[in-house]
């Protein structure tokens, strides 16, 4: 006698595709956020590698400029063709700088306003670049936050607009940024002086504008 092989009913089909679903809705966002998260370490981990480079180039340039930077602590006078030269010599400088890679060329960014390119010495830009470049390689994007020749912080992605960024000394999905969103929703030459002072182990003092009328 054959026996009769007997399939699933519309119910059972309805309760297996029911218990699918709620796994996949379980899943798909927690393998994103996995994604997500493995994508920032490995852009971490790069930020890391820019951050000791640049570091070791910004000390170079100091050694570099120290003279210029001496010279309003000699006998000149303000204002003198020799501290005009001094200064117009200067590279770096004491103060905020900021730098980005975009790519394929080096560019130095508004000390005021970092979200502008600011190219004053392509030839000291492409030097800067190319002595990063030589020990992290020229993949991927980068920005760097530079405080009296020490490196402060470094934001990096692979691609300019990318969604995958990391970032050191401080570092992306860490909780360690107080507004990550700041950096992520943003093309890297976009990322602002507040992030990127954010992003610091000692974040820069920001001097408060004065108030009206004083």
């Amino acid at each position: 006698m054959k026996s009769k092989r007997r399939g699933f009913t519309l119910v059972e089909l309805i309760v297996v595709m029911a218990i699918l679903g709620i796994l996949i809705a379980i899943i798909v966002p927690s393998w994103g956020y996995f994604m997500r998260r493995s994508r920032e370490r490995t852009a971490n981990a790069k930020a890391k590698v820019i951050f000791n480079a640049a570091q070791t180039e910004f000390t170079r340039i100091a050694q570099r400029e120290r003279y210029a930077l001496s010279v309003d602590d000699t006998i000149f006078q303000a204002d003198s063709i020799e501290i005009q030269e001094a200064n117009a010599s200067l590279y770096v400088g004491t103060g905020n700088f900021y730098f980005y890679w975009d790519g394929t060329t080096g560019h130095q960014m508004d000390s005021a306003n970092p979200n502008v390119i600011n190219d004053t010495n392509v030839q000291e830009n492409a030097h800067l670049a190319t002595a990063i470049n030589n020990i992290c390689g020229t993949e991927g994007v980068y920005k760097i936050f530079v405080n009296n020749y020490n490196v402060q912080s470094v934001v990096f992605c692979s691609q300019q607009n990318g969604q995958y960024k990391g970032t050191y000394p401080r570092t992306m999905g860490s909780e360690q940024i107080s507004n990550e969103n700041a950096i992520r929703n943003n093309a890297v030459s976009a990322v602002d002086a507040a992030a990127m002072n954010a992003v610091a182990i000692a974040p820069i003092p920001v001097t408060p504008e004065p108030a009206e009328g004083t």
